[in-house]
């Protein structure tokens, strides 16, 4: 992927009117409180649910089916490897053949203490996952663990972006009466070490990685800052629109970037934050907790029912 090139200074917001067509509300998800969401195709997606559900769409984004799973628990994590071959996780990591008919769970991760945010699934069947503030990773395709980072005392992370095979970050915090603090590991051997880097401007809430190298991250705060140096030093690129706490971000390209919202909106940018449209506000407020570019569609996911498809994919100029 190309570098990234990063502004320096802090950045100004303008915010432009919202083109209400360009994004619609899903049907078929009334019965999810979406989590988190991946497609394995452009067709063919997958989202996790609060309340022990998830669901599952064919034909882009445009329609969903919600699936009990019987896990019992408010799942977090998605990832679509096929149209039948489907992961999710919470108390533990769980895997589906049938399309998320049926579940069994790897690893036996649910006898630890702490829930499974995020896996990263690499090359020749390695996984690298995080369970509270450790970082754990498993050679076999996810029957066994070992411990990659055994973790400090309030030090917790959610979320990981491995922009190169062997280059992966992990992102979190977390925010007390004491105040809000940020943390950010780095990984150049695919996740077998980790090493905690500086980050001093409080909890991270989103994060997105362009390369090994370049990335930026939102915090509590509604600030964003970005790096280009590998997370060694971060820019701040200024505040985001509205005072949004951001719950997921997601890139098409170096300066295109998506990010929703805790307060329910859709945010876009075709200048790498220095200009910021609002695509999507919900009336009642839904919290958007999840969005992804990889399928054809960007498609985002949040509270009682909210699912949004981007409506202008097959419009002349969208990159």
């Amino acid at each position: 992927m190309t570098p990234v090139a990063l502004p320096l200074l802090t950045l100004a917001v303008a915010l432009t009117a919202p083109i209400h067509d360009d994004w619609i509300q899903a049907g078929g998800a009334a019965a999810c409180s979406g989590t988190d969401v991946d497609f394995s195709d452009p067709q063919h997606g997958f989202a996790s649910c609060a309340f022990s559900s998830v669901m599952v769409t064919d034909n882009g984004g445009l329609d969903w089916r919600v699936l009990d799973t019987g896990l019992q628990q408010s799942l977090v994590f998605a990832h679509a490897v096929g149209t039948d071959d489907l992961y999710a996780a919470r108390l533990g990591l769980y895997h589906s053949t049938d399309r998320g008919v049926t579940w069994r769970e790897l690893g036996d991760l649910s006898a630890n203490f702490g829930s499974v945010f995020d896996v990263h699934f690499g090359e020749g069947g390695r996984l690298v996952a995080i369970q509270g503030g450790t970082l754990l990773v498993s050679d076999d395709g996810g029957s066994s663990w070992q411990t990659a980072y055994p973790g400090e005392f309030g030090v917790y992370f959610d979320e990981l972006h491995f922009p190169a095979a062997q280059t992966g970050y992990a992102t979190g915090g977390n925010t007390t009466e004491q105040g809000s603090a940020g943390s950010v590991l780095r990984s150049d051997d695919g996740g077998t070490s980790w090493t905690l880097l500086p980050f001093t401007h409080g909890e991270i809430v989103a994060a997105d990685f362009f390369d090994a190298n370049a990335g930026v991250v939102a915090t509590q705060q509604a600030q964003m800052y970005a790096t280009a140096d590998g997370g060694s030093s971060w820019q701040l690129l200024g505040p985001l629109p509205d005072g949004a706490i951001l719950l997921d971000l997601a890139h098409r390209g170096p300066e295109h970037w998506y990010g929703v919202s805790i307060q329910g909106c859709l945010y876009e940018t075709r200048n790498a934050g220095v200009d910021w449209q609002t695509g999507y506000c919900d009336a009642g407020g839904r919290a958007l907790a999840a969005m992804t570019v990889s399928g054809g569609a960007a498609v985002a996911v949040g509270n009682d029912g909210l699912a949004l498809y981007e409506n202008r994919i097959f419009r002349d100029g969208l990159d």
